[in-house]
């Protein structure tokens, strides 16, 4: 069974799903444990088996300069696993009596396929010097050595297919059968090199990026294509009239498919023929690559063949119809909304709605359905109060409580320009919440850029504080002045760095940073997500407010595989009703994750008064970890499970002996953490696997 490869290249993060093999496109499943199996990535991903061996292998832009095209083989194993060998940095071909590296961009993909029905991988690219052309770098493997597994390619021609796009314009064929005006590949090079994408709102107007997808559409082994451009919403067919080793383009479609709903939409389309319904037929989808934000994979089921292949259109959201999407920059709270006792789930967050309105920001609600002890949540609105219609930038960053002692929880809304609007809730208690502006910039307060509060009384006095994030790395704290029925904040922070909190990215001012302060077994936590996409947790509190806190390890120390950028947001709750507090996370793509606690917070001496005590050696480890337990009883049930940084258990086994040996050759590197468990208590150990 095929599965599905997703790299989010905004982010620089991989998604996969396993596929379960049941009809229907409810077979994918999320499969974390993967994330960090797949190897470096830069821009762009695409999957092709170039050995003939039946596993997909890994084509990227190459990691170092000079732009070209990176391979990996994957060498997956029953017994080893999902591994990856660097093939070669930079692909490379024969032109005239030169080698040189095949040119990539980071936004002009190439298309991998057997052009010319010979055996081996061919690769077509897109080339707007000196106009727009599709460049063919033709593979020799099968021709010199009778096998595909090797990766030989000479520069056939800069115009395959003999015809021209539109420069400037549509998204369209400018001429066919044109005469070919070639520039050399390392013409090419220097000029693309030169050119500087700008993902502004003016680089819509530029005409010079595409994307190529070739497929067969019509059984005779001459490969079609599909181009997505950056500057236009339709995605375009060139029908090839000629053969496999003669290409012709003769005819084209600029509102493909034209049969039935055509894939127009803002998104710089992306195309990938692969089967979604598990009924052996490969179906197309559409895929918004740049500036869409929201349901941006177009599904069209083939109804006809993989020969013959018939679209229909499906769906606007493949897999994301089933998930979680508020479109960018979600920032997710837990709040009674409808005041029936459960959490429901409030998400701020940012649709791109087209390039004449742009972006749009409002709240999203998805009601609690399930019990106070299993949650579900079901989609409302995704426009609660109709908050859009006041136009603040985005990104939102919602708090809810009760300011003014009525009984019913307001809002505070923080938003993109460093202030916070309040809102009242007119609803009264056991009602559905009503909220109204009332007080526009909330307390003259101003932390410059993305303020993201959140209301905690911090100095344990029984009024509710202000905790506001910024976009400078800094958190705001503003002492609650007032009484419990009328609150009062000043205008400057009480402290504005607040436990010597400072989290900036590397040679950057920015930081956005986004507090969570909970109590857990009768201490102050403070959590801070940052731009990086790593949350610290922070220690010694209370009656510490003026000094520096202590601060722990990342307790999400994600690999760079699987960390989200840009907004990172974090906020809590008890949502199970079992004591502890449950986080959820935002992601800058739209998303949300949430992570049930399962046992509570400890603090580094409390951890050292459970049972039992153990040590593991050596640390860091590489290819063994030994657990060697200093108080073993053999009659009682021990059990010992590692676990990596998303709480995911990745070895679990009931411990027999006082030294115990866990082989972690298989295990990617990273943090990792160890828990032995008896029957009334556990400790916990981090460690490091390194290869």
């Amino acid at each position: 069974m095929h599965d599905i490869f997703i790299f989010d290249s905004h982010n620089n993060r991989v998604i996969p799903f396993l596929n379960d093999g049941s009809p229907g496109v409810n077979a994918w499943h999320f499969a974390p444990s993967y994330i960090s199996k797949f190897p470096p990535i830069n821009k762009w991903a695409l999957l092709y088996d170039y050995n003939c061996d039946g596993k997909q292998d890994l084509f990227t832009l190459s990691l170092s300069p000079p732009s070209g095209i990176a391979v990996y083989r994957n060498d997956y194993t029953l017994a080893n696993g999902l591994r990856w060998t660097l093939v070669n940095p930079f692909l490379q071909e024969r032109f005239a009596t030169i080698t040189t590296n095949i040119f990539a961009s980071g936004l002009s993909l190439p298309t991998f396929i057997d052009v010319d029905d010979d055996g081996d991988m061919d690769i077509l690219g897109y080339n707007s010097v000196p106009d727009g052309r599709v460049v063919y770098h033709r593979n020799v493997s099968m021709d010199q050595f009778g096998h595909c597994d090797s990766l030989k390619f000479e520069y056939a021609t800069g115009c395959w297919g003999n015809f021209s796009l539109r420069i400037g314009s549509t998204n369209s064929v400018s001429c066919f059968h044109c005469p070919c005006r070639e520039a050399s590949p390392d013409f090419i090079r220097l000029y693309e090199d030169s050119v500087q994408y700008d993902p502004t709102e003016a680089a819509r107007r530029d005409d010079t990026i595409s994307k190529v997808f070739a497929i067969d559409l019509d059984g005779n082994g001459a490969k079609e294509l599909l181009i997505g451009d950056i500057s236009s919403e339709n995605t375009l067919l060139v029908h090839n009239g000629g053969t496999p080793s003669s290409a012709e383009m003769d005819t084209q479609d600029v509102s493909y498919p034209s049969n039935d709903v055509s894939a127009i939409f803002n998104g710089f389309h992306f195309h990938s023929y692969i089967d979604l319904d598990n009924d052996s037929k490969k179906d197309l989808l559409v895929l918004a690559h740049e500036f869409a934000n929201r349901r941006g994979m177009w599904w069209y089921k083939n109804n006809g063949t993989n020969a013959f292949p018939v679209f229909s259109k499906q769906s606007e959201g493949f897999l994301q119809d089933n998930m979680i999407d508020v479109g960018e920059n979600a920032a997710p709270v837990f709040f009674d909304y409808n005041a029936d006792g459960l959490l429901d789930l409030i998400i701020a967050g940012t649709v791109y709605a087209n390039s004449t309105t742009g972006d749009k920001s409002g709240l999203s609600v998805y009601k609690n359905v399930g019990t106070a002890t299993e949650p579900s949540f079901e989609f409302v609105t995704n426009d609660f109060g109709s908050l859009s219609l006041l136009g603040y930038s985005s990104p939102w960053f919602p708090a809810f409580a009760d300011m003014d002692a009525d009984g019913d929880e307001d809002l505070i809304l923080g938003i993109e320009d460093g202030t916070l609007q309040y809102f009242n809730n007119s609803a009264g208690p056991g009602n559905t919440a009503s909220f109204q502006l009332a007080i526009p910039h909330f307390m003259g307060i101003d932390v410059g850029n993305v303020a993201t509060p959140q209301l905690f009384d911090l100095n344990k006095d029984g009024k509710l504080d202000l905790l506001v994030g910024e976009k400078n790395g800094f958190i705001n704290y503003f002492e609650n002045a007032g009484t419990t029925g009328s609150a009062f904040f000043p205008s400057i922070p009480t402290n504005d760095t607040l436990g010597c909190i400072i989290r900036r990215m590397p040679l950057s001012p920015d930081g956005f940073t986004v507090p969570f302060a909970y109590d857990s077994l009768g201490k102050t936590r403070l959590l801070v997500s940052d731009f990086s996409g790593n949350i610290y947790e922070y220690r010694n509190i209370v009656n510490n407010l003026n000094g520096c806190f202590n601060l722990t390890d990342s307790i999400f120390d994600l690999p760079e595989s699987s960390r989200v950028k840009n907004n990172l947001t974090i906020s809590g709750a008890d949502i199970n009703a079992d004591g502890m507090t449950d986080l959820v996370i935002g992601l800058s793509t739209g998303g949300v994750h949430i992570f049930l606690q399962r046992e509570p917070t400890l603090s580094v001496d409390e951890l050292g008064e459970k049972l039992p005590h153990f040590d593991c050696y050596p640390n860091p480890a590489n290819d063994k970890l030994q657990i060697v337990l200093k108080t073993f009883n053999p009659s009682e049930t021990i059990r010992l499970n590692v676990s990596d940084c998303l709480g995911r258990i990745l070895y679990s086994e009931t411990v027999t002996e006082k030294v115990w040996k866990i082989d972690t050759q298989n295990f990617a590197a990273g943090i990792y953490f160890v828990q032995v468990r008896t029957e009334k208590n556990s400790s916990a150990q981090r460690v490091i696997i390194s290869h």
